[in-house]
């Protein structure tokens, strides 16, 4: 029996053999994300319920020094949670997919992570609750655990944050095996109830952490009281100059759950307006009396920075009726590529004016091979995510190669400019670590070593071993 082969029946003794497959065609499956370039073919592809499975199956890897990627939705553009050599393990989190409780006491929220924004939002709101951030784009597939591995960001992040942000505390298998509890549940007499109090704040090592440091299986997250009253609103503006400082406005007062704006001329218009640009967003209060106050104000912000008021009915199809539907409609315009990245308010215009003449220096290409561009930021907390998407036709293998160009000539461009991006998988980690101060750079070596000593967790991301 070769070495494989005993890890294959280790595995197939830990997970039951229904949950272990080495078949070319599910391993193919799992060879890639939703990005538009393609990772490798696993050699086995395994599907827990458990923590404790989880825990068994690492203690088992690190024997053979075998390569695991965890794996939830994979929804990620960037290559991630994919392998990024020939063979490993593809490790699919989407078994553990229960609320394990909901604390109304404390306010919170502990799931298994393979469980879906959607899926969570829906069975919470039975109970007159919600988690404030309700999850990325694809919140119908995205699961908790991804979202947590990449700090995502979008509906509800104006008031709320990131999934980082409301985030209380983790249950983490480590490369090595070992479960750890994070925040208040890491002493040993403490419900999990809070983030902070015990020291260090561990919970933090494993934030935006790509997937690298450890498994996350459960999360806890807030919760706060489901709004009795939502409202809308869109505003028209030709200047840019008077939208960034309404938005400014709006954003500081910290009202919004939702702040974003289009520019069409950097592409598709999705508002249908006359103006330049499209302000639009969501309000949630608690009340029909604050939710008139609210948007009261909004209007007045609007009005005072030359603002045309609109019907709200985008605002509310975009984020609200159909909001985890709504970016998936753009995929059916071919593969979409989206270098997400965060700058204060104010300087978001210089990278604005880039984008746009990066269309302008490809203007040929990108009529040729019949690409979409698009310019669509939005808020969180106090400063903006800038979001220049492009889709490129599936079916051209010439007009794909040109849009991955365009996409990370245009990456490499506004992390010179000094834009932050959250979700770096391989794509745009490997660029973002070039510029790393280096003593973080040699931090996160550290850290990651002394975690993965084999360097078996997601080997090759960040430019990590």
């Amino acid at each position: 029996m070769t070495l494989k082969d005993e890890l294959i029946k280790g595995l197939k003794e830990t997970l039951g053999v229904d949950y272990v497959a080495t078949d070319k065609e599910i391993c193919y499956t799992y060879s890639m994300d939703a990005s538009p370039i393609p990772g490798h073919i696993p050699d086995i592809v395994i599907r827990p319920e458990t923590t404790e499975e989880v825990s068994e199956v690492m203690k088992l890897v690190n024997k053979y020094k075998t390569p695991v990627y965890p794996r939830g939705a994979a929804s990620s553009l960037v290559l991630m949670g994919v392998p990024l050599q020939p063979g490993g393990i593809s490790l699919d989190l989407t078994r553990m997919n229960k609320i394990v409780e909901i604390d109304e006491d404390s306010m919170s929220v502990t799931v298994q992570t393979g469980i879906t924004w959607g899926e969570l939002e829906y069975e919470l709101k039975k109970k007159g609750w919600y988690t404030g951030f309700v999850g990325p784009g694809p919140g119908l597939s995205a699961t908790i655990g991804g979202g947590i591995s990449v700090a995502s960001a979008y509906y509800g992040s104006a008031k709320y944050g990131t999934a980082c942000d409301i985030l209380l505390g983790l249950e983490v298998v480590l490369p090595t095996g070992e479960i750890i509890r994070t925040g208040s549940a890491a002493l040993d007499t403490a419900k999990r109830h809070t983030r902070y109090g015990v020291g260090l704040d561990s919970t933090g090592i494993f934030c935006g952490d790509q997937g690298i440091m450890g498994i996350k299986t459960e999360a806890t997250l807030k919760l706060y009281p489901y709004p009795e009253a939502i409202g809308f609103f869109v505003y028209g503006y030709e200047d840019e100059d008077l939208l960034l400082k309404a938005l400014h406005k709006m954003a500081s007062l910290r009202i919004a759950s939702d702040i974003c704006f289009i520019d069409k001329e950097a592409g598709l218009d999705f508002g249908g307006n006359p103006e330049r640009f499209l302000i639009h967003g969501k309000i949630e209060a608690h009340s029909e009396k604050e939710l008139k106050a609210q948007l009261e104000l909004f209007d007045k912000i609007a009005k005072d920075t030359r603002g045309i008021k609109k019907p709200d009915s985008f605002s509310k199809i975009a984020l609200h009726d159909q909001k985890y539907e709504f970016l998936e409609l753009a995929g059916f315009m071919g593969n979409f590529f989206s270098p997400c990245h965060k700058l204060p308010i104010f300087e978001s215009k210089k990278v604005h004016d880039l984008y746009l003449n990066h269309i302008k220096a490809h203007k040929e290409n990108l009529k040729k091979y019949k690409v979409t561009t698009i310019y669509y930021p939005f808020v969180v907390h106090g400063h903006l995510v800038l979001v220049p998407e492009i889709q490129v036709p599936i079916h051209d293998p010439e007009g794909r190669k040109f849009g991955v160009k365009f996409w990370k000539d245009f990456i490499e461009n506004v992390i010179n400019q000094g834009s932050v991006h959250y979700w770096l998988g391989k794509v745009i980690g490997d660029m973002v670590v070039e510029h790393y101060r280096p003593e973080y750079f040699d931090f996160i070596k550290r850290l990651k070593s002394t975690l993965d000593p084999n360097g078996i967790l997601n080997p090759g991301l960040l430019k990590l071993p």
